[in-house]
């Protein structure tokens, strides 16, 4: 069994190269919303997260209807902001190698905002408890029993965590503004 944190790096990865095939004009569109969805989300959990994890019923843990609050909406947000009517920057529309050079960090940004999201309310949900396969013995492992250091190290640093929501706030109205503002 590979560390868990290799399958959310290499998902942030494929963030990187949609980024290089999109350009970077569509990709900050695309972080403009989630940096401005994020906020609300965050917002509103510190508002409200209490409250709303004890009137579900079946008794969920806290930090499970947390990650399900968070991880729910980032991916309809996240697939409305790919597929639907996309946001552009209002920056000249780069081809070739350019395009490809910087969409990467773009496409790296949108990756940390979404993957590292789901990743960031996951690891504080330990896993939901979900087990996974350990050897060819038949024995099973809960994914949060076998988390490494780099791991422990790196879920410091993601959004939900590490990047105060009025941070995201002045970002994403920057970014708006200046799609407004053309």
């Amino acid at each position: 069994m590979i560390p868990v944190e290799y399958l959310w790096i290499t998902l942030i990865g494929v963030f990187g190269i949609v980024g290089m095939v999109r350009g970077l004009w569509k990709e900050l569109g695309v972080t403009t919303i989630l940096l401005l969805s994020l906020f609300a989300l965050k917002f509103g959990w510190d508002k409200i997260g209490a409250k709303v994890a004890s009137v579900i019923p079946g008794k969920l843990p806290d930090a499970t209807v947390e990650a399900l609050y968070y991880i729910i909406p980032i991916l309809v947000i996240s697939y409305i902001s790919y597929e639907g009517f996309t946001l552009k920057f209002p920056i000249r529309e780069m081809k070739g190698i350019a395009k490809g050079l910087f969409g990467l960090p773009g496409g790296l940004l949108n990756g940390y905002l979404i993957i590292g999201t789901i990743w960031d309310v996951t690891n504080q949900a330990k896993y939901f408890g979900w087990k996974v396969p350990l050897g060819s013995a038949g024995q099973t492992i809960a994914i949060s029993d076998s988390l490494t250091h780099l791991n422990s190290t790196l879920v410091q640093f993601l959004p939900v965590t590490f990047v105060n929501e009025f941070v995201m706030l002045a970002l994403g109205m920057i970014l708006l503004l200046a799609i407004l503002l053309k």
